[in-house]
């Protein structure tokens, strides 16, 4: 993998006097000069099944020892989108500059801030290295320096063969090109930021962040009552019927199953916590197997299957698992993963919840007696 990345980025690899782990150090001590940075990035994500996604945007980061998040307090912005987000450390405001509104995140969810699309333009890489790293090589090249960074594999999520390149400024020491590549869920992935118009410490990028500016030029979104969510109207209904095919094309009955006691798990091959569940959800098979209990995978990304079943292999989950339809997405009213919805022996759903939650294995018990 390393070549063809090499490759990609035009270096060959040649002798240099200076080692990783010295060029790291020069890395980090040219990080430890900044404390606002600002840019402009292009975001190439490459899917593990060939799909590509290209953004452009913006963002400025300040350093902020106290924030939950990379540390720092930013506000990025997806030009596509015409989304952003802006963050304190504490408290967050989704922006639509389309409709030039704002709404108020008093606890936002950590983990997922830079899924949204104004995180989406965040180059952590800027301001800390990723922690955890099993070894650091320095090479150069037409492209100039590039630092490799080499992390551990993930085997609970299916990823591995991790990597990360950056490119760095002849002059400033600091990237302008930051990728990350691995072996995620069977197939390659990997993340390509381009930056440009890149300044540093300007105190101007500074009062942007401290003024809020957005909440003159913006009005609060109205809000908007959450609704309970409609999959739970299935509990205590008959489980919707279908006859899909297995990964060998022979067909499956829900309805053959009656009498047992089924856990529906509807996953994707791009869902890191379904793949992470796997063990558990064997284990619960395992474990009840002999008492009437069968554990049926959907996966609803079917054209994924050949990655799937490399993807259950290395999770060592041996359980049944069908191909997915519209119709039992529509059905089931799937709208994230993974999905679990247990099923008694008479038909009806007993359970349906969106996670895996250790309260799985109390409601299979409980079904189980009945």
């Amino acid at each position: 993998m390393f070549a063809a990345v090499v490759a990609v980025l035009g270096v060959a690899e040649i002798g240099h006097a200076q080692t990783g782990e010295q060029a790291l150090a020069q890395y980090r001590a040219a990080l430890g000069t900044l404390n606002t940075v600002a840019y402009h990035v292009q975001r190439i994500d490459t899917f593990p099944n060939k799909s590509v996604w290209n953004r452009k945007g913006q963002a400025i980061m300040q350093r902020d020892a106290a924030s939950s998040v990379l540390g720092a307090r930013f506000l990025g912005t997806r030009f596509d989108a015409a989304r952003g987000y802006w963050y304190d450390g504490k408290v967050g405001y989704e922006l639509d500059d389309k409709a030039k509104t704002f709404r108020l995140e008093n606890n936002p969810y950590a983990p997922g801030l830079p899924g949204s699309p104004g995180g989406q333009m965040l180059v952590p890489e800027l301001l800390a290295i990723e922690p955890g790293y099993e070894s650091v090589t320095y090479q150069t090249g037409p492209q100039g320096a590039i630092l490799r960074l080499h992390y551990p594999d993930l085997p609970n999520v299916d990823e591995r063969n991790r990597y990360t390149y950056l490119v760095l400024d002849e002059a400033t020491k600091r990237p302008k090109m930051v990728r990350t590549v691995s072996q995620k869920a069977g197939g390659q992935s990997s993340i390509i930021k381009i930056l440009s118009e890149t300044r540093v410490n300007n105190p101007l990028d500074e009062q942007v962040l401290a003024s809020k500016s957005f909440l003159t030029t913006h009005t609060a979104a109205p809000v908007v009552a959450e609704e309970p969510r409609k999959a739970l109207a299935l509990v205590g209904k008959p489980a919707p019927a279908f006859k899909l095919v297995n990964f060998a094309k022979a067909p499956v009955q829900l309805s053959s199953y009656r009498g047992k006691t089924v856990l529906l798990d509807f996953w994707t091959t791009s869902c890191s916590p379904c793949i992470a569940a796997m063990p558990e959800i064997q284990h619960l098979q395992d474990e009840y197997a002999k008492q009437g209990f069968v554990v049926l995978g959907v996966l609803m990304d079917p054209k994924s299957a050949e990655r799937a079943q490399g993807i259950m292999k290395r999770q060592r989950a041996r359980y049944a698992t069908v191909l997915g339809s519209e119709a039992v997405e529509a059905a089931y009213q799937l709208n994230s993963f993974p999905r679990y919805v247990l099923i008694g022996k008479n038909g009806k759903v007993v359970l349906d919840e969106s996670g895996y939650t250790p309260q799985l294995e109390a409601a299979i018990k409980a079904a189980l007696k009945e």
